[in-house]
Order: C-alpha cells, then structure tokens, then sequence
C-alpha cells in the first residue's frame, strides 16, 4: 500500500471514530433506516469532546490518534459535516 492510501485510510478510519464518539455521547445520531449521521437536536457539543477525552486518556484511541488535538479537530470535523436531518429521509419526505 502506498504512503497516499495509507493516509487516506487513517484519515478515515479518524473520521469514523470521531463520528462515533459523537454518536455514543448523544451529539450526532445515526438514521436507523438509511445509516446517514446527522446532528441530533443539541446545541452543546461538549459531551462529545469530553468522551473523546476520556478515551484518549486511557488508551483507547491508541493508534488512530497521536494526539488529543488531532482527535478534537476531528470531533469537530465529524459535527461540522454533519446534516440536521438524514438526508435520505429529507429527500422521501419531500416527495
């Protein structure tokens, strides 16, 4: 595997621990029907990066971070691309 694919893997399995960081501490959801995240109805985004922290913290984010400010910009990333809604669900109810 070449150095580009070897990043391009780790930046996403960052984005994906992130993003379910933010699912288990109740800041993003996941549609139960379609699989997209979205951003749950929470305006505080604390309980993310508190989780985050903890994991980090003891070890568990071993390997897929380096440090705990490459694993907060993802958090963040992770939220910030998040949808308000499922975009699938949003395209159904439309029609």
């Amino acid at each position: 595997m070449s150095g580009i694919k070897r990043l391009m893997a780790l930046q996403e399995e960052q984005r994906g621990v992130a993003e379910q960081i933010a699912i288990e501490a109740g800041v993003l959801k996941r549609c139960q029907f379609h699989g997209d995240v979205y951003e749950f109805d929470t305006l505080d985004k604390t309980p993310a990066y508190k989780l985050g922290n903890y994991k980090f913290t003891n070890g568990k984010l071993k390997g897929v971070f380096d440090d705990r400010t490459e694993m907060t910009d993802a958090i963040k990333a992770a939220i910030e691309n998040a949808g308000m809604v499922c975009g699938w669900c949003a395209k159904f109810e439309a029609e």
